[in-house]
């Protein structure tokens, strides 16, 4: 048998820290791992992108984002300062001689809004333009689209709905029960993705259970923010341009809803750039330890 005596000279032959964030294991993992923990990852990755897609739309939906929509689109689209300078006289003088018990209704407003003689009496043409928009906020929030009486069209003068596609898609899904059913879908999203993150982070080594997850997080909140900021954009460059009054109205309603992914985008963000860093952080702290270990055992 021979003794090699560098080793003593050299020290006992130095093993690879197992708490290294960069650590490659090709040598010790087998390939079933190694593609087991990218597949984890990429549905991870999946699954949170969607969960924060179906966010939006929850938040979107909440009662009290979709009711200021609702209240700003209402009054570009029907024109409602124009129809109550037309209507104000009529509507007072109806009042008046209405009984108690009985409500009243704007013409040619699109969303039938009961209104007690008392509420209209004496009103100002300011109160009674919150009266309408707040009643037609309410009633398309809890019964969508088809709130909208169909002859409210017929108007001669004061502009209404203009654009059936618009009314029926796009406000018809702010509503209770959208946001209701986005709530299920959000939790349902939450939970696959807290699922397959810890999955991730158990397939993972020392550290990098951590920093693997902080980078899927990452790299899901990014296209959310970018979405966000570029949206917003677009519509501010738009607005400015030579446009219409409703589509201009519509633009800057679309800027102050883009606040809603650059703010949770930005906020998953910092969350995953904290996770990755401290993943990172204590991987190389790992490392200098097991480097300092090696050289006191020389």
């Amino acid at each position: 048998m021979s003794f090699d005596s560098s080793q003593l000279r050299d020290g006992p032959p130095r093993l690879a820290s197992p708490y290294r964030f960069s650590a490659a294991e090709t040598d010790s993992s087998p390939l079933w791992r190694n593609l087991g923990k990218y597949t984890i990852a990429f549905a991870f990755f999946l699954a949170l992108s969607a969960m924060l897609v179906s966010l939006q739309l929850f938040q979107l939906t909440s009662e009290g984002s979709a009711k200021k929509t609702l209240r700003r689109s209402i009054a570009a689209l029907t024109e409602i300062d124009t129809l109550i300078d037309q209507r104000y006289d009529d509507l007072q003088l109806r009042a008046q001689n209405a009984p108690a018990d009985e409500t009243l209704l704007v013409e040619d407003f699109p969303v039938a809004v009961p209104l007690t003689p008392a509420e209209v009496r004496g009103a100002s043409k300011d109160q009674l333009r919150e009266l309408l928009l707040d009643g037609a906020a309410n009633v398309m929030y809890d019964h969508g689209s088809s709130s909208l009486r169909q002859g409210a069209a017929k108007t001669s003068g004061a502009g209404t709905f203009s654009g059936a596609g618009l009314s029926d898609r796009a406000l018809g899904f702010l509503r209770s029960r959208n946001h209701d059913i986005l709530g299920v879908l959000t939790f349902a999203l939450a939970a696959v993705s807290l699922v397959l993150g810890v999955t991730l982070a158990v397939m993972c080594r020392g550290f990098g259970r951590i920093g693997s997850v902080g980078a899927v997080v990452t790299m899901a909140a990014v296209p959310l923010v970018l979405t966000g900021i570029g949206a917003r954009f677009y519509m501010r460059i738009a607005s400015d341009g030579g446009t219409e009054y409703i589509q201009r109205e519509f633009l800057e309603i679309g800027q102050a809803l883009a606040w809603i992914p650059i703010r949770d985008g930005l906020a998953f963000l910092v969350l995953g750039l904290v996770f990755l860093a401290l993943g990172i952080a204590g991987a190389l702290w790992a490392d200098r330890r097991h480097d300092t270990l090696i050289q006191y055992d020389r």
